[in-house]
């Protein structure tokens, strides 16, 4: 159910009432919190719920706190037992305030890193979903100063490959990947930095050569033109906010996060905790609600 204080109780609450047609929802969080929440909207509480009992007082909205952290991970925790010990079939994350878990002590990036170390999994990536545009990311939460640093052209090999093993799975047919280039106009020919040459452009062909139907790498700004995104079924971002940002414009209500390269099945809404409006019959599940339904097909394949 994600952050406590956050909309996660909120939005997990009304997607499960939506969802039981395609699946069997099992709310991961504390019980005291979805009753909290499903008294003041006037909600109804799903018919079951593991309850992680981590908090039992009145819950504050929309505030940074060490113990709503400690909770919010410790539900992540027990999701993960339960989908590698094949009592879940997948795991569907509702959103996590960071700053919460590094005040609980937690200092992890992220839901994805924490789905990748608990699997014991070092080659995984981030790929954002919606019916309109998917993306995947080489880097993902790091500095922008670092990235030419850590890009390989074996990251940008593999990373493609899970997308594309992925697309086959959610599409069932043979995808057509785009790999855009780091630099402004990918390198120009080296006038811009030489990563596009000395480091894409070989892992596109090793790509290739395993078959792949593959093009780049093509310049962020081309890529992400109306005409260009019906022509692919999937761009590899070298950066996190060169993926993201075309992606939240495209998709904003109806995009999943999901984690590829896992031995269980993980998506994600793809926004945050949302403080500012926490806990008011605001928030919108759209977005947990196509993540549960990537899930139930990912899980069917």
């Amino acid at each position: 159910m994600g952050d406590p204080a956050g909309i996660g109780p909120e939005i997990s609450l009304k997607a499960a009432n939506q969802v039981t047609e395609i699946c069997t929802p099992v709310l991961v969080g504390d019980r005291t919190v979805l009753e909290q929440v499903a008294d003041k909207l006037g909600l109804s509480l799903p018919e079951t719920i593991l309850d992680c009992k981590f908090i039992s007082e009145p819950v504050m909205p929309g505030k940074l706190n060490a113990k709503y952290g400690e909770a919010s991970f410790g539900y992540v925790i027990s999701a993960i037992e339960g989908a590698k010990a094949n009592k879940f079939d997948a795991v569907v994350t509702a959103p996590i305030a960071k700053a919460a878990w590094h005040m609980a002590g937690i200092y992890e990036n992220g839901h994805t890193e924490v789905f990748a170390k608990a699997c014991g999994i070092k080659d995984y990536a981030m790929m954002f979903w919606s019916p309109r545009l998917v993306v995947s990311l080489c880097t993902i939460h790091q500095s922008l100063a670092s990235v030419p640093q850590t890009l390989t052209a074996e990251r940008v090999k593999k990373v493609t490959e899970l997308t594309g093993e992925a697309i086959r799975k959610i599409e069932d047919k043979e995808p057509k990947l785009c790999v855009l280039g780091l630099n402004p106009h990918a390198g120009e020919a080296g006038a811009f930095g030489t990563e596009d040459d000395t480091i894409i452009k070989p892992a596109i062909e090793q790509v290739k050569a395993d078959g792949w139907d593959i093009t780049g790498p093509m310049p962020a700004d081309a890529a992400f033109m109306p005409h260009n995104l019906p022509a692919f079924d999937a761009f590899i971002s070298m950066y996190h906010d060169q993926g993201t940002i075309p992606f939240k414009m495209v998709s904003m209500h109806d995009g999943v996060n999901t984690t590829l390269g896992l031995p269980i099945i993980r998506t994600s809404v793809d926004h945050g905790t949302a403080f500012d409006i926490a806990w008011q019959n605001k928030a919108s599940e759209s977005s947990l609600i196509s993540a549960i339904e990537l899930a139930v097909k990912l899980a069917t394949n």
